[in-house]
């Protein structure tokens, strides 16, 4: 029986830090986080991923506030 050939499957870092941000807020608003340890880790990562020189800080910024409009309430309805 032989092995079947590896794929390679790449998966867009930009649909994963927003499924990583929409999660992270999701656990702020669960009271799992408080929300500076909630962005600090999506902010270190995009840093080290490389994500940064990727899209800009400017859209890393847009995309955790976009995430976490939708669970807070002090927000009044903003939306990147």
């Amino acid at each position: 029986m032989t092995a079947a050939p590896q794929q390679t499957i790449r998966i867009d870092p930009v649909a994963v830090f927003i499924a990583r941000a929409e999660a992270r807020a999701l656990l702020y608003a669960a009271n799992e986080f408080d929300l500076h340890e909630a962005v600090d880790v999506l902010q270190a990562d995009a840093v080290k991923s490389g994500l940064i020189n990727t899209i800009s800080q400017d859209a890393v910024q847009l995309v955790m506030a976009g995430a976490f409009a939708t669970v807070r309430d002090d927000l009044n309805g903003w939306r990147p």
